[in-house]
């Protein structure tokens, strides 16, 4: 009875299995229409279109360059003007620390002209030593500012940029327009000259042999 319904059973999926694969025989690809004969091909530019895209491509490649040139040249000038605007501010700074400086150089040349003049009978007093302690102190404030005197020697050649003439005398020593004295010290803020060193220029031995010969003269014999 058992083997009778199992026989039964595999008679039925036998069916089962063949009507599966006519099934799968049928194709769907064989079903679908054929769509590829109602498709076009793309028509291809004319040889008009392409020069005039060719023609508007190189447009905007010089605008785009033009753009460029434009903007590097506004970066370097706005570079330019930051630079002079920083070199003016300095200068001014500069500037307004040297006549701040400057105020003190007459009273360092009031010192000066002092301790060159003193006798000798003064110099053992103690508040000798206390003045001379403070012309110190102003020549080490104008120093520690930057502020250095010309050092200018007697024979020197005159240079207009860093000394003023203001007179000539005879020497015998220093030849004719040369550096005969130092009448007052100059003075310099690194490159910025605060004031220029006063001079007396030398009319040479000549003018002095002259000059002593109308001493003579004037002098002459007593009565």
């Amino acid at each position: 009875m058992d083997l009778s319904k199992r026989r039964e059973e595999d008679a039925k999926m036998s069916e089962t299995s063949e009507t599966s694969e006519s099934e799968v025989t049928t194709s769907p690809v064989d079903a679908a229409p054929d769509v590829s004969s109602n498709q076009q091909a793309p028509e291809a530019p004319s040889a008009d279109r392409v020069a005039a895209l060719e023609a508007e491509l190189e447009k905007e490649r010089a605008a785009a360059t033009d753009y460029m040139q434009r903007w590097q040249r506004a970066q370097a000038d706005l570079s330019n003007f930051r630079r002079r605007t920083e070199q003016e501010r300095d200068q001014q700074q500069k500037l307004y620390r040297a006549q701040a400086l400057a105020i003190l150089l007459p009273a360092l040349d009031t010192l000066e002209r002092a301790f060159a003049t003193l006798p000798a009978t003064l110099r053992g007093y103690s508040w000798i030593d206390g003045v001379a302690l403070a012309q110190l102190q102003l020549e080490g404030t104008l120093r520690g500012a930057g502020v250095e005197p010309l050092e200018v020697e007697v024979g020197a050649e005159f240079d207009p940029r860093r000394h003023e003439a203001i007179g000539e005398i005879a020497s015998a020593e220093v030849p004719t327009g040369r550096i005969a004295a130092v009448i007052q010290r100059g003075y310099a803020l690194d490159d910025l000259l605060l004031r220029p060193t006063l001079v007396q220029l030398s009319r040479g031995a000549e003018a002095k042999a002259e000059t002593t010969k109308a001493d003579d003269k004037a002098g002459g014999p007593g009565p």
